[in-house]
């Protein structure tokens, strides 16, 4: 009697163990069927930036089924979806929870990118360099590690210290890892003027990474900045770079001027036994800085030039304070009448408001052989200037100027100067328009349209950026200006200046690049066509020497301001070269 109870209950129990056998069957069957479905659903509203219910979708998807296939994956796009909506709490808990799960992962890469996103959001650019680092430590992926090592390039330029650099470099052990950083290390040294330590930091690297990828960079940038201590031949610079309290530069076309300029003494310096140095300082703008750099500089006896300032009224200041001393001093781009007039030893690269006034008269008289104009100009900033050097120039050279109107710059109605001019439009051949506030030109354009007769209109480099061209073609056609910058983007020597440039820099190239480019060039050919010393390197630079740049070309003689402009001629909606114009005596 017993055993038969027994047995009917062992019966019962192994019945219940087998429903319950086959319902879990049947449940694993469900589920294995619905995985692929639910986390379509999720994907498709992500995909559709529907972000909110797209993480209600994975988030149920992670819990409803757990440790399958896709399970990492879900995880992966819950952290990309709290980083997309801003949810930066749930982010960081999100991601250090998979970081910590899923070491393994083929998203972990992908996950430390985030971190990085989500480190510079919230302004913590030391972590999000860590984050990069690790990327690179770690990785199996060579498109990870270069991406990485790209982003990476970028936090360290913008972000990072030397102190916070050499930190890395102490906690680091790995090979990938520590060329990387002294790459960066060396190029940030490079961007303070640091050339002693640059040349250190870059011959380490090439000594103890020879198999690194950082290797052959290292290589070009080693001559691309000299220590004047290790030279026998110095250049100056003095640049308002405005150098804050990490010794970062502030001054973006300060430190583009001086990335050109650096790019020219690069090339100068790469083929030569004797090379070429820079001794870069930071202006700041402040009559006590630049009193500290004449103190230094004019004890130099290997210092032969100084490039810089870059301002007008900073030059003004530079002069006077380097009055008793004869070095030769260059400015890439001020353009005021009088600096040549307070120093016997200043260049001016830039030509100024008279000579480019000046010039265009003798462009006109002597190459479009005309005889007869009249003048439109502003009464505000450097238009009167401009207008009264060019009348000068050409009524002394045998022209005659009929009219000269003037205008302020908010006018809208010019209908009674271009009227008073046209009175004379049977016997015009052209009305000289200098431009000090571009804003006007559609106005000018709109009352020229008015006339049967188009004349032919000049000006100066205002119109490069005026408005108003494609309304009034008729007219815009028949534009001719100068300019103190052009450059043909498409010619092959302007591709391999660009190529060049980027390779040794990681910049792009320019207008400011161009003109620190330009005035160095031209200051290290007179230095390599000269004999030793400043006096013999003045007189090499007003014989009428002439470096030939690639926004404009330069050339001084006694009166020391650069005697050449760009002519530029508007049509069809491009603007051309016409000339690369030298003024005369």
């Amino acid at each position: 009697m017993n055993r038969i109870r027994i047995n009917k209950i062992l019966i019962f129990l192994l019945t219940i163990q087998l429903l319950f056998s086959l319902e879990y069957t049947f449940s694993q069957e469900v589920s294995e069927d619905e995985i692929g479905k639910s986390f379509d659903r999720a994907l498709t509203l992500f995909n559709n930036g529907i972000y909110e219910e797209s993480l209600d979708g994975f988030t149920k998807f992670v819990t409803d089924y757990k440790n399958n296939s896709k399970t990492s994956a879900a995880e992966f796009f819950i952290i990309k979806i709290h980083l997309q909506l801003k949810q930066l709490n749930q982010f960081k808990y999100s991601a250090d929870q998979f970081l910590e799960l899923y070491p393994g992962s083929n998203y972990v890469d992908e996950v430390r990118l985030l971190q990085t996103k989500y480190y510079l959001e919230i302004a913590n650019y030391y972590n999000a360099f860590k984050e990069i680092l690790f990327i690179i430590e770690k990785t199996n992926s060579s498109l990870y590690e270069q991406k990485a090592k790209k982003i990476g390039e970028g936090i360290a330029a913008k972000y990072l210290n030397e102190t916070q650099l050499e930190k890395f470099f102490t906690s680091f052990t790995s090979v990938r890892v520590k060329p990387f950083i002294l790459l960066q290390q060396g190029k940030y040294f490079i961007r303070n003027g640091d050339s002693y330590n640059a040349e250190n930091t870059f011959e380490e690297l090439i000594n103890s990474y020879p198999e690194s990828d950082e290797y052959s960079e290292a290589q070009k940038l080693m001559n691309y900045s000299y220590s004047p201590v290790s030279t026998n031949i110095v250049i100056g610079v003095m640049l308002p770079l405005e150098t804050n309290s990490l010794g970062e530069y502030t001054s973006q076309p300060a430190i583009e001027i001086l990335e050109g300029i650096k790019f020219a003494v690069y090339e100068f310096n790469k083929d030569r036994i004797e090379k070429i140095g820079l001794l870069i300082r930071d202006t700041k703008k402040d009559i006590e800085e630049i009193e500290k750099i004449r103190d230094e500089f004019v004890s130099l006896n290997s210092l032969v030039a100084i490039l810089g300032p870059i301002f007008s009224n900073e030059v003004r200041t530079t002069l006077e304070e380097f009055d008793d001393y004869d070095i030769p001093i260059i400015s890439p781009t001020a353009t005021d009448d009088d600096l040549t007039s307070i120093s016997h030893n200043f260049f001016q690269a830039n030509p100024s408001f008279s000579v480019r006034g000046r010039l265009m008269a003798q462009y006109l008289f002597y190459s479009e052989n005309r005889r007869v104009l009249s003048v439109m100009n502003s009464f505000d900033g450097y238009s009167p200037i401009l207008a009264a050097s060019f009348i000068s120039e050409f009524e002394e050279l045998g022209g005659k100027v009929v009219k000269r109107e003037s205008y302020k710059n908010d006018y809208t109605d010019f209908s009674i100067p271009v009227s008073k001019i046209y009175a004379d439009s049977l016997i015009l051949e052209g009305i000289y328009i200098p431009l000090s506030n571009n804003l006007v030109t559609p106005f000018i354009f709109s009352e020229l349209s008015n006339y049967p007769i188009k004349i032919q209109l000049y000006g100066n480099q205002d119109w490069f950026t005026a408005k108003g061209f494609e309304t009034a073609s008729a007219v815009s056609n028949n534009l001719t200006f100068t300019s103190d910058y052009f450059v043909d983007y498409n010619s092959e020597t302007f591709k391999d200046f660009s190529d060049q440039f980027g390779s040794v820099t990681g910049k792009d190239v320019n207008r400011n690049v161009l003109y620190g480019y330009d005035a160095a060039k031209y200051l290290l050919t007179a230095i390599r066509n000269s004999e030793p010393g400043r006096r013999n390197l003045v007189d090499k630079m007003i014989s009428g020497m002439i470096s030939s740049g690639l926004h404009n070309n330069i050339s001084f003689d006694a009166r020391r301001i650069n005697k050449f402009l760009n002519i530029v001629r508007y049509n069809a909606g491009v603007f051309e070269l016409v000339d690369k114009f030298r003024l005369g005596q």
